[in-house]
């Protein structure tokens, strides 16, 4: 049987950067979150007693943290994304992001922008940072 078959431990999931299935892990990540949704359109008529609904448009966003290490390469990436004098590069290809949701070649991936960065210096804590991110286009899952 493809893909993993029992539970999945979250310690052996990790972001990556680059071509889905073969980027480089972002160090020193420390979880993600991934939400998808999808559009319903009520199309109920007068006189039902159930409502009807019309399938509309599916959706991903999601987001990752970790402790921040500025000179680490994925990081830096990620930072230059949205840190530049035009924001709002497509993470696509050689560039995209992936979820790795095992060490055996189980991943989510698909195109997105950053759309946020947030960094928390905290006295008597490592320096956290989290992403946030929209899916543009299909959110894949590959069972290997």
């Amino acid at each position: 049987m493809a893909g993993n078959t029992t539970p999945i431990h979250g310690k052996v999931t990790r972001t990556a950067l680059g071509t889905a299935g073969s980027g480089t892990v972002i160090e020193h990540t420390d979880g993600y979150s991934i939400s998808v949704s999808l559009d319903v359109a009520d199309i109920s008529r007068q006189g039902q007693d159930w409502k009807e609904s019309l399938p509309g448009q599916a959706g991903w966003s999601g987001s990752f943290s970790g402790q921040l290490v500025a000179g680490n390469t994925q990081q830096k990436a990620i930072l230059d994304n949205i840190i530049a004098a035009a924001p709002g590069t497509k993470l696509t290809g050689a560039t995209a992001l992936s979820f790795l949701l095992e060490d055996t070649g189980d991943y989510l991936s698909g195109d997105s922008y950053i759309t946020g960065v947030s960094i928390s210096p905290g006295i008597g804590d490592a320096v956290k940072f989290s992403v946030n991110f929209q899916g543009t286009g299909v959110l894949a899952l590959t069972v290997a």
